[in-house]
């Protein structure tokens, strides 16, 4: 069984953040008529099956608090004992504080990116307030009830336009003392190349012949970033990470190790030349994702290869199928294209 599962819960969001793949300037779900979401039983149907293995669960979306039966997915996760961790923009997190302190999830992730002026000018007007209210109750919430999760932090994605803010949004604008986590990451990006490339592997390998929307919204020009001052970013980084050691808050980053020459080859279209990027993803073999519209994928947040969808068979039964054996066994020996742009690709096993 899988022992880490990601579930997009709906395609919708409230919010165009600039730099998102989904929402944002490039984002590739401007264009879809109809907007899914994974069906409440489908849901519970598939914690139920997994539970003997109580995998880890990270919900997504969209913003996962839209999600009309969000309150059932977080019980039934507590029912079967697993733990669970989501992130969120903030805005609907004042509205849900009660119901989410109720269930406990292991982790709450509110998305901020620097000051007021800069977090709203990447978010939208008014985020920034909606979402330091939303850390406040549910904090205080937390802490009236004497329980220990859910733990809350904050991810803050480092931009072009952000990237200067990280300090002046953690020691000057919010209460960092009621944040247990704090994670620092690289805005997440493919070249129009990379692009190119990983669609003709779909096709000449997997017999897949798609325009690959699912990550055209990955798709930048290397010209965005190339202004982007590393020793700044590395000085600030390092400011938040020796906070959190003397702290004991838990710190996390994509890519880690962010030195000088990390930031520039990450952002330079580099990142497979980092140490710590992977030679070979194991996480075919440890987690899976399905998406909004039921379609199963190792990948998370790119979903233009199918490996099969839970409408029409059941999770565990894909996940031990002839597709998943077919992926899993080119991924032994290469890696796609814009793995890059993956989250996990620099991630631990042990780390979530």
């Amino acid at each position: 069984m899988p022992r880490w599962i990601w579930l997009q819960l709906l395609e919708a969001c409230n919010l165009r953040c600039k730099m998102c793949y989904e929402w944002g300037d490039n984002g590739a779900y401007k264009e879809r008529g109809v907007l899914k979401q994974l069906d409440i039983n489908v849901v519970k149907q598939i914690i139920e099956d997994c539970s003997p293995a109580k995998p880890y669960y990270d919900l997504f979306g969209g913003e996962p608090l839209m999600y009309p039966q969000i309150d059932e997915v977080l019980a039934a996760l507590k029912y079967y004992g697993s733990e669970v961790a989501f992130p969120t923009n903030g805005t609907l997190l004042e509205k849900h504080a009660e119901m989410i302190v109720e269930n406990e999830p292991h982790r709450v992730w509110i998305s901020m990116d620097g000051p007021e002026e800069i977090n709203d000018q990447q978010r939208g007007k008014g985020v920034f307030k909606r979402a330091t209210r939303g850390i406040e109750k549910l904090h205080a919430l937390r802490e009236e009830n004497g329980k220990q999760f859910p733990k809350i932090g904050t991810i803050f994605i480092i931009t072009p336009l952000t990237y200067m803010h990280v300090e002046e949004l953690f020691f000057r604008s919010i209460d960092i003392t009621k944040l247990d986590h704090i994670s620092l990451e690289f805005q997440s990006f493919i070249t129009p190349e990379d692009h190119v490339n990983y669609r003709n592997i779909l096709k000449t390998q997997f017999n897949v012949d798609t325009l690959a929307e699912g990550s055209r919204g990955f798709v930048r020009e290397l010209s965005e970033f190339s202004e982007m001052d590393a020793k700044e970013i590395t000085r600030q980084v390092r400011n938040i990470e020796q906070y959190c050691k003397e702290k004991g808050v838990f710190f996390n980053a994509y890519p880690s190790n962010m030195t000088e020459e990390t930031v520039e080859l990450y952002f330079s279209g580099n990142s497979d030349k980092l140490p710590h990027a992977k030679k070979r993803c194991e996480f075919p073999w440890l987690s899976t994702e399905i998406n909004a519209r039921g379609d199963v994928t190792s990948c998370h947040a790119f979903y233009d290869l199918s490996l099969g969808n839970v409408y029409e068979q059941r999770l565990l039964d894909i996940w031990n199928g002839p597709k998943y054996k077919e992926y899993r066994n080119y991924l032994k020996r290469n890696s796609f294209p814009i793995c890059q742009a993956c989250c996990l690709n620099f991630k631990t096993t042990s780390a979530k």
